[in-house]
């Protein structure tokens, strides 16, 4: 049974980031390796993730989370947030992420990576499955890298 349908059933209504105790059931069922799936609102994520686009969040298992990836994750306002790792920091003790939703100029603030449920591994538009895309970075995202990469030396 996907979780979704649980949660549904349960409460009777879909789930959305803004469900109430979304991260505590989240956190639960990808504990257990059970997915989440959820119908996205607004248009942060736009134009790989749209309004209504139900998608499926795995846990991390094994995997290390990685620059392109979209993870859920624990904000530090402690709202459930779905967005595009832009880089992995592991300059500190503690390993932060730093997002970004598509559609947005500005990163969001570095969480430590502690924070990260999950990654969403399938995007379903009006019945049909789309495949979630990494962007490519420009020649200037990296130079802009390779900068970040020297402030450090």
């Amino acid at each position: 049974m996907r979780a979704y349908d649980g949660i549904k059933a349960e409460r009777g209504r879909e789930v959305t980031l803004e469900t109430p105790d979304f991260l505590e059931q989240a956190r639960h069922l990808l504990s257990k390796n059970l997915t989440v799936v959820l119908r996205m609102s607004g248009s942060s994520m736009r134009p790989a993730i749209e309004d209504g686009d139900i998608i499926t969040v795995e846990a991390l298992a094994d995997e290390p989370v990685r620059q392109g990836d979209i993870v859920l994750y624990q904000s530090r306002s402690d709202t459930a947030v779905i967005h595009r790792v832009v880089r992995v920091e592991r300059a500190s003790p503690d390993r932060m992420v730093v997002t970004r939703g598509d559609g947005a100029s500005q990163n969001d603030s570095p969480v430590s990576i502690q924070r990260v449920l999950g990654k969403v591994k399938h995007v379903e538009r009006a019945g049909e499955r789309i495949k979630i895309v990494r962007p490519r970075p420009t020649a200037l995202a990296t130079i802009r890298a390779w900068l970040q990469r020297l402030k450090f030396w």
